[in-house]
C-alpha cells in the first residue's frame, strides 16, 4: 500500500491510496465466503461450493466487490495510523478506482480556536420594561378569562360575544362553510378578513347579511390568502360580557383563595415578571457576548463538519415531511420555502452554530471548566426522562448519555463563564 499525504488545508488532510496486488490478495477470500452464502450452485449444497467454482463462474472483480467494504476500512486505519494523524471524526472516502484500487481519504483535524480579547466585548445596557403596564396587561387578561357571558336579545356591540355561520364563496365556489363559530367582537380578531367585525356589530340573533371582503394575504391557505369572498353571515347568538370588577373578590377567584387583596395580586405579578425579564436579559446579554467573541475570534472548522451536520439538519427535514406523505420539495412549497434557499440557510444556520459551541468547548479547555459528577448525573437522569435519541432515533446508550450530558454542561457553564465576565463591560 503506498499513500500521498496533502498538505493541511481548512483544518483537513487528503490521503490519496493506492493498493497492489499483495494489498488485495487475502481479501478474495473475505469475499469469498460472503458471495458463496447468496448464490446456488448446482451440486452443492448452499455456502458448500468450492472456492475455485465460485471464482471461475463470478470472476474475481466479484470477489473483491463483496470484500470491497473490509478491505477499505482496514487499509484506511491502516493509512491513517501510519500517517500519525489524528480524525476528529469519521473520515471521508471516496473510491477513485476500482482496477487497480485507489481510493482517498479526507480526513477531519480538531478544529482550530483562537479565542479573541474579552476584554473588548462590549454590551449594550437592556432597559427595564414598563412594569406597572405588563401588569396592568395581565390582570386585563385575566380579566378576560374570568369573564362570564349572558345571551341578550339586542344588537351586538363591540365587546360582545357572537356566535355565527360562516360561508365563504370565492367566484361562485365555496371554499369554506363553519358554523358555529364564537367570535368576540374586537379589534385584534380583525386579522382574518378586515372589516369582518364591523359588519357584524349591530346584529342581533336571527339577522343574516352578506358582504364582500378581502381575506388577508398572512392566511395560511393559498386558496384563501389575498382572495376577494363573498362572506354569508348567520347570526345564532349575541352574548355581551360579565367581567368581574378588581377588587378582593377577583384577587382570590384567580388565585384559588392564596390572594386576598388586589395590592397582594399586584406584587405577585410583578415578582413574577421581573424574575421573567431578570432570565430573558441574562440570555440575550450572555448570546450577545457569544456572538462578539466569534466575531473576534479566529475558528477553524473542517468543511466535512460542516457538511455533514448541514445534512443532518436536512436529514430532519426530510423526515419530518415523510410524516406528511410528501416529498421535502413539497412540503417546503407548501409552507411557501424554496428548496435551495432552505439549504442555504440551515448551512448558514450550521457554520453559525458551529462557530458558537467549538468557541465554547474551547472556553471550557483554557479555563479548566468541567462538570462535576453530580451535574453529569442528574443530567443523565433528565436526558433518559426525555427520551433522548441520537441522529439515528435510537435511544441514546449509556456511554451517549454520559458524553451528551457532559457536553451540553460544558455549553452552558461556558456561557455562564461569559456573561460573569462580560457583565462590566455593559454600557
Amino acid at each position: 500500500m503506498k499513500f500521498k499525504q496533502s498538505k493541511e488545508k481548512e483544518r483537513q488532510i487528503i490521503l490519496d491510496v493506492d493498493l497492489d496486488e499483495s494489498d488485495v490478495a487475502p481479501y478474495y477470500k473475505i469475499g469469498y465466503k460472503k458471495l458463496v452464502k447468496k448464490i446456488n450452485i448446482p451440486g452443492f449444497r448452499k455456502g458448500k461450493a468450492p472456492y475455485g467454482i465460485i471464482e471461475s463462474q463470478y470472476g474475481k472483480e466479484s470477489l473483491l466487490s463483496e470484500a470491497m467494504e473490509d478491505l477499505i476500512s482496514d487499509k484506511t486505519s491502516e493509512a491513517i495510523k501510519e500517517s500519525e494523524l489524528e480524525s476528529y471524526m469519521t473520515p471521508k472516502i471516496e473510491l477513485i478506482n476500482f482496477s487497480p484500487i485507489k481510493f482517498k481519504i479526507t480526513l477531519p483535524l480538531q478544529p482550530k480556536i483562537e479565542i479573541g480579547d474579552i476584554s473588548k466585548i462590549k454590551l449594550d445596557k437592556i432597559s427595564d420594561p414598563d412594569f406597572d403596564k405588563l401588569i396592568d396587561e395581565q390582570i386585563a387578561n385575566l380579566q378576560k378569562q374570568f369573564t362570564t357571558w349572558n345571551p341578550v336579545e339586542k344588537k351586538s356591540k363591540a365587546g360582545d360575544l357572537v356566535n355565527i355561520n360562516i360561508i365563504i364563496k370565492i367566484k361562485e365556489t365555496e371554499v369554506l362553510n363553519q358554523p358555529n363559530t364564537d367570535i368576540v367582537l374586537e379589534e385584534q380578531n380583525d386579522e382574518f378578513a378586515p372589516g369582518l367585525i364591523k359588519n357584524l356589530i349591530g346584529q342581533k340573533s336571527g339577522d343574516n347579511n352578506s358582504v364582500e371582503l378581502k381575506i388577508s394575504k398572512t392566511h395560511p391557505s393559498e386558496e384563501l390568502a389575498d382572495k376577494k369572498g363573498l362572506f354569508d353571515l348567520t347570526i345564532n347568538s349575541v352574548k355581551s360580557p360579565n367581567t368581574p370588577k378588581l377588587n378582593a373578590e377577583f384577587a382570590k377567584m384567580v388565585s384559588n383563595n392564596e390572594i386576598k387583596t388586589m395590592a397582594t395580586l399586584r406584587k405577585k405579578i410583578q415578582t413574577s415578571l421581573e424574575e421573567t425579564h431578570k432570565q430573558q436579559t441574562e440570555t440575550e446579554y450572555t448570546n450577545n457576548s457569544i456572538s462578539q467573541l466569534v466575531e473576534i475570534s479566529k475558528i477553524e472548522i473542517p468543511p466535512l463538519i460542516i457538511e455533514r451536520e448541514t445534512e443532518s439538519e436536512i436529514q430532519n427535514l426530510e423526515n419530518l415531511s415523510k410524516q406528511f406523505k410528501m416529498s421535502l420539495e413539497e412540503y417546503l412549497n407548501k409552507n411557501n420555502q424554496n428548496l435551495d434557499e432552505t439549504k442555504t440557510a440551515i448551512n448558514t444556520d450550521t457554520i453559525s452554530k458551529l462557530n458558537r459551541t467549538f468557541l465554547l468547548l474551547e472556553v471550557c479547555k483554557q479555563n479548566n471548566i468541567e462538570p462535576t459528577d453530580k451535574e453529569i448525573v442528574d443530567t443523565v437522569q433528565l436526558l433518559v426522562n426525555q427520551k433522548s435519541t441520537n441522529s439515528q432515533g435510537t435511544q441514546l446508550s449509556k456511554d451517549e448519555l454520559r458524553a451528551e450530558s457532559e457536553y451540553r454542561l460544558k455549553l452552558e457553564k461556558a456561557s455562564k463563564f461569559l456573561f460573569e465576565l462580560t457583565l462590566k463591560n455593559i454600557e
